[in-house]
């Protein structure tokens, strides 16, 4: 459906205000209704205090001998200030006097016949000898005997009394329409501001600037959250975009040494600098292993998008974590041994999961591959496997225990700024070990997949404690496990090599 105005504001000012001015018409309506009916019974009932007034002062002049010219005298001049009609009768409604230049003086006026509010008064429309039809009050309490006084009112008189507040009426309506229309226009700028300026930050980051600066409201309504929303999303962006330059870049300075190597080496061949059978088994194994080391890295991307991607089958068996630690401790113990490095795995107690051996083994070897790198000489390196009670609700605690793994190595830091890029593909925090320590792939991998497992992997570092990478999946509950054949998993064909 078509808008009738061209921005969000002004159609949202003029659905406020069709609403508040429907909303005061019906109101007004009803009002006007009720106010009738108040306004009638109001004018009846001052007509009868008229006339009960008017009857104490006729019957006070008669008993003090005025005769009854002297009494319509005084009422015609007490009638004149106030503009209201007052009849005389005698007891066979005879018209004896008329405050109205004695119009009806000498005819005869019927009773209304239905009972007033007050004793000994009756009311009712009467119509006159003339055809007018008048609002008549008799009142027969407070008089000499034979007498009766009336007052009367014109019929429309009554019915349109209401119609004297309306200018009063209609001038509240107005005002209240202007006040709430000033609230509407308030409101809807209040609502299309943020919305203005995620329009306008949309509009900077299709033209290039990936960070626009956003001053937006932290509320909890619809808009708060699109604002926070859409503030995420303008990070996640920018950061996404940061992590394909430094793709692009890192790609290309990885592929640029082999494939500089394997240039000059064929040149070589070529051109004949490299002579004999010698030279070019040497020639040739160079070009093989930087070859092959293009391969590694091209399939550790690929293998990388395929997990992103959700593309990647994993076996679903029970797993006892603590069964890789140990593996892991087995491939290792040589190396850690020629580093001069502790190498300590504690993993008394079975931590089983349901998940893939093959990759969760090589996320171990991910982090401890990690962990070589980064450990200074004398250091130590802590793989410590255990059970622990899922203690908040998250997308992870879906069961009541929760395997952890953590690899801890002393020595090293990483500033809090440069915790979450760690796992950004070839991000090093390093940057004077950049291309020295494998292919910067490794922790991204290594992610990827206990997220596959509906698991979190965790990063905490300090000067003095060193740094600790913590594996949380969710684990089956220990009453409940069966044995498990031991047996040692397959170990990963391939590594991934993290660098920070």
């Amino acid at each position: 459906m078509r808008l009738p105005f061209p921005t969000l504001r002004a159609n949202l000012i003029a659905a406020f205000a069709a609403v508040i001015a429907l909303s005061l018409l019906l109101a007004s309506g009803v009002f006007f209704y009720l106010l009738r009916e108040y306004q009638v019974d109001y004018e009846r009932d001052r007509l009868e205090r008229q006339a009960m007034f008017y009857a104490s002062e006729v019957y006070r002049l008669a008993v003090a001998g005025e005769s009854l010219s002297s009494i319509a005298g005084q009422l015609d001049q007490s009638t004149a200030d106030t503009g209201a009609r007052v009849l005389l009768l005698d007891a066979n409604g005879t018209v004896l006097h008329d405050t109205s230049n004695n119009q009806l003086t000498g005819d005869t006026f019927v009773i209304p016949p239905t009972a007033g509010r007050r004793p000994n008064v009756f009311q009712g429309p009467v119509s006159t000898p003339y055809g007018d039809e008048v609002f008549t009050v008799v009142a027969f309490r407070g008089l000499l005997p034979g007498l009766r006084l009336a007052v009367t009112a014109p019929e429309q008189t009554l019915t349109n009394a209401w119609r004297d507040v309306l200018p009063r009426l209609s001038m509240a309506a107005l005002s209240a329409l202007l006040v709430s229309i000033v609230i509407a226009w308030w409101l809807a700028s209040a609502i299309t501001r943020p919305i203005v300026q995620i329009t306008r930050a949309s509009e900077e980051m299709a033209a290039g600037n990936l960070d626009p600066h956003l001053t937006l409201p932290e509320t909890t309504d619809e808009v708060g959250r699109l604002s926070k929303a859409f503030t995420t999303m303008a990070r996640e962006v920018a950061r996404s975009h940061r992590a394909m330059r430094d793709l692009l870049a890192n790609v290309s300075h990885d592929l640029r040494t082999p494939l500089t190597s394997i240039s000059g080496f064929s040149g070589a061949l070529v051109d004949g600098t490299l002579s004999g059978p010698e030279g070019a088994r040497e020639a040739g194994r160079i070009i093989g292993e930087e070859a092959e080391r293009m391969r590694r890295l091209v399939e550790d991307l690929l293998y990388l998008g395929r997990i992103e991607a959700g593309d990647v089958a994993l076996q679903r068996v029970r797993v006892d974590l603590a069964e890789l630690a140990r593996a892991v401790q087995s491939r290792f113990l040589f190396r850690a041994q020629e580093s001069g490095l502790r190498l300590n795995v504690q993993a008394a107690e079975p931590a089983v999961v349901t998940g893939d051996p093959h990759r969760l083994g090589q996320v171990l070897d991910n982090l401890v591959e990690n962990a070589f790198k980064h450990t200074p000489p004398s250091g130590s390196i802590d793989v410590t496997v255990s059970l622990e009670p899922t203690r908040a609700p998250s997308r992870a605690a879906r069961a009541a225990y929760q395997a952890v793994v953590t690899v801890h190595n002393s020595g090293s830091y990483i500033p809090a700024e440069e915790v979450e890029r760690v796992f950004e593909r070839f991000y090093q925090v390093d940057k004077a070990r950049a291309g020295s320590n494998g292919r910067g792939l490794g922790l991204a991998i290594a992610r990827e997949i206990v997220q596959a497992h509906d698991g979190r992997l965790l990063l905490e570092s300090s000067r003095a404690g060193g740094t600790s990478f913590s594996v949380r999946i969710p684990a089956l509950e220990p009453a409940a496990l069966p044995p498990i054949p031991s047996s040692e998993p397959a170990r990963p064909a391939e590594v991934g090599a993290a660098r920070r």
